[in-house]
């Protein structure tokens, strides 16, 4: 891989890194080439992707996974300013990591056809294409999460496990409305509501049932007035619990998984990689 004046290994993706010398410049020159530093070990491509499509499109990525770096090339330099710009004042966190943004010393990007290459090209068409709006550059940190074909119920402590993946839940409301159960979401910021809704959008939380679909909502903040197993204020511990009764477990829970099942990496055979609690599939259409 070709990257200014470097020649890399795309062996780097896995454990040669040897050849990859790293930025030298200093972060405050822009550039279309976003360097982002400090990823978690098991980082897929989709959740790199996720950061910058907030602000433009895409047009290459370079995973350095074994340096726990990683390449964005924005479609201008513009969406790459936005995107820079916006992480210096709100850093993004994935799996309670934070990850650092600046600008890279390469002015693009070129890669080959290697394996690790095309992977991560995939990535980049999949996510690309259902990009929700490209001159979006905070959408809402708030989501509206509707299970269908609910077999198996879903907790409020479930949602926060899946979601928490992609960045702080501040707040979480979950109720039944139309027969079907929902839940309004609050993230810290709206980048983490915009790669949890690419990334969880139509997976299911067990085979074959619990179909995630997401929306972002019109509310900009929830109003959150217990802490319980219908609402949770993460920033006020504090609260009363209130009336609320516990839930009754469907009984089928007990023997229809294994212990172990539930925590197994979620997206067995999936293309993102991810590895939140709960074995997410996508929904056959």
């Amino acid at each position: 891989v070709s990257i200014g004046p470097y020649i890399m290994s795309t062996t780097a993706n896995g454990n040669d890194s040897k050849k990859f010398k790293g930025d030298i410049r200093g972060p405050g020159v822009p550039s279309r080439v976003i360097h982002i530093r400090k990823l978690p070990n098991d980082i897929s491509e989709a959740e790199v992707i996720s950061l910058g499509l907030p602000f433009g499109d895409i047009t290459n990525l370079l995973m350095l996974k074994a340096k726990n770096q990683a390449f964005l090339e924005m479609n201008s330099e513009e969406a790459a300013q936005n995107m820079v710009g916006y992480y210096s004042t709100v850093m993004p966190i994935i799996r309670n990591h934070l990850v650092y943004v600046q600008f890279s010393n390469h002015k693009e990007l070129k890669t080959d056809n290697s394996p690790n290459q095309e992977r991560a090209q995939a990535a980049l068409r999949a996510l690309t294409s259902s990009h929700v709006d490209p001159t979006m550059v905070a959408p809402s940190a708030v989501l509206r999460v509707v299970v269908e074909n609910l077999v198996y119920p879903v907790t409020l402590d479930a949602l926060c496990q899946i979601f928490s993946k992609f960045g702080t839940v501040l707040r979480i409301i979950v109720f039944t409305k139309n027969s079907q159960f929902q839940a309004l979401l609050q993230y810290a910021e709206g980048a983490s509501a915009q790669s949890a809704k690419l990334s969880l959008d139509a997976q299911n939380i067990y085979n074959g049932c619990c179909t995630l679909r997401i929306s972002f909502s019109k509310l900009t903040t929830l109003n959150v007035k217990y802490n319980n197993e219908k609402s949770r204020d993460f920033t006020r511990p504090d609260l009363p619990s209130g009336d609320s009764q516990p839930s009754m477990e469907h009984p089928a829970m007990a023997t229809a998984f294994t212990p172990g099942i539930i925590s197994a990496g979620p997206y067995g055979g999936a293309a993102h990689g991810f590895q939140p609690a709960f074995t997410l599939q996508p929904a056959s259409k």
